[in-house]
């Protein structure tokens, strides 16, 4: 897969999500969100969106995505944090 400090793969993310047994939009109506929303969670930092999405698939979200939750990582800010 992925070496320590490389972010996974958008396909990986999204298959991990199917191997669950559910979808991103499945999962953004269930938050409570637009069926679309989570899906910017692939190109966009949101610490509630990479919450979700960790949770589901059963990591931590800095496991997903390490140059998000690096050191000097939260100074770079996102969609939404």
């Amino acid at each position: 897969m992925q070496t320590k400090n490389q972010d996974w793969h958008a396909e990986d993310i999204k298959a991990a999500v199917r191997k669950r047994g559910t979808t991103f939009s499945r999962l953004s109506r269930e938050a409570g969100l637009k069926s679309d929303s989570l899906r910017n969670v692939l190109r966009f930092h949101c610490k509630k969106y990479e919450a979700i999405v960790a949770g589901v698939i059963g990591v931590e979200p800095g496991e997903i995505w390490p140059s998000r939750y690096s050191k000097g990582a939260e100074s770079q800010g996102g969609l939404h944090d």
